[in-house]
């Protein structure tokens, strides 16, 4: 049998006099919730078992203090993420703010962060949080990560309900880091020392058993990004070089999302990025071309998750002047004067 310190029972009643006991399900009040937000659930994990995950600088009894930072993978199935929720309390000495982010990589910079102050926390009990992010686009099927950090300063720790229950969230898992970030495990911590005696002489006890996944209390929010209808144009096609015509251009976002418009003239000249416009939008703007040529119009519309298709309209600089302009003159002329035939052709060289 290993000789080891057991944090595990330490991290499953990180806060005294914490009501961390049985299981914990959010489901009645989750549905009024969804009743009043146009955000929609997406990947979760709501029940707690006996057992949570502190976050921060967290006392050892009889060894030193190990500090703690905590991750949930997920996998979205819609490709914008709006908040996500945390079930989470913290200690009554935690002073400082959580800070939550979402991560493409554990070790890599976040996509998005948030604070999260003590005083939007219950002290020495748990609660669903809401961490509001501005929308940022994720790729569905991909593995994302929910990070939680705070300073590492003296017993300045929260704690993050967790379920120890094999399979509980299937797209995912807990990770912890005991360095600063540099590396994450999802498996023994005993990876993390070299010399198992040093490791279990410091206390940084396993948390898993064999064939037992650990995962966080959380839900993600999002919807699926429609990006912006191609704009269409109106205006003259054919026209003289030099004189000004008006073109408008119009469109709209199907979320509401605000729009920035760009309209190339087809002669190495644009209009520059428009607006923003709040979901629809029709725009008069006004353009010459000084050469005569054929151009092709082109406009395109992007929210704050990219570039929709773009919608083109032809122009032709002169106006063409169909056959029968030239040729209806020139058959009344012979017509009336048969004699000038010859002559006609004679100076042309017919």
């Amino acid at each position: 049998m290993k000789k080891i310190i057991v944090l595990a029972t330490l991290i499953m009643f990180v806060l005294s006099g914490l009501g961390a006991g049985g299981t914990y399900s959010h489901e009645n009040n989750l549905q009024k919730e969804l009743m009043f937000n146009e955000d929609q659930l997406d990947q979760f994990q709501e029940t707690m078992t006996e057992a949570a995950i502190p976050v921060g600088n967290f006392p050892v009894p009889e060894n030193p203090p190990v500090y703690i930072q905590a991750a949930q993978s997920f996998v979205p199935s819609l490709n914008v993420i709006s908040k996500v929720e945390l079930y989470i309390g913290k200690n009554s000495t935690a002073t400082l703010p959580l800070v939550v982010s979402i991560r493409e990589e554990l070790t890599e910079s976040d996509l998005i962060s948030v604070e999260i102050y003590p005083e939007d926390v219950p002290t020495e009990d748990y609660d669903w949080v809401e961490c509001n992010f501005n929308d940022i686009s994720l790729e569905i099927g991909t593995t994302y990560y929910i990070v939680t950090l705070t300073d590492n300063v003296t017993d300045n720790f929260y704690a993050w309900g967790a379920n120890n229950i094999s399979e509980s969230y299937p797209y995912g898992c807990m990770w912890i880091s005991l360095d600063e970030g540099d590396t994450w495990t999802n498996e023994s911590l005993n990876s993390y020392q070299s010399n198992p005696e040093e490791f279990v002489y410091q206390g940084y006890q396993q948390l898993f058993e064999e064939n037992v996944t650990w995962d966080m209390c959380f839900r993600t929010y999002g919807r699926d990004n429609v990006l912006p209808d191609a704009p269409n144009i109106n205006g003259e096609t054919n026209g003289k070089a030099g004189k000004e015509y008006d073109y408008v251009i119009s469109g709209s976002d199907a979320n509401s999302d605000e729009v920035y418009v760009e309209v190339d003239w087809g002669d190495d000249t644009s209009s520059g990025l428009l607006g923003p416009y709040a979901g629809s939008y029709e725009i008069t703007l006004k353009h010459s071309w000084s050469e005569k040529a054929t151009y092709i119009i082109t406009a395109k519309a992007q929210d704050p998750f990219g570039w929709g298709p773009e919608g083109t309209l032809e122009v032709t600089m002169p106006k063409n002047k169909p056959m029968y302009f030239y040729w209806y003159p020139l058959s009344w002329l012979l017509e009336r004067y048969q004699n000038a035939f010859p002559i006609l052709s004679m100076l042309l060289g017919m």
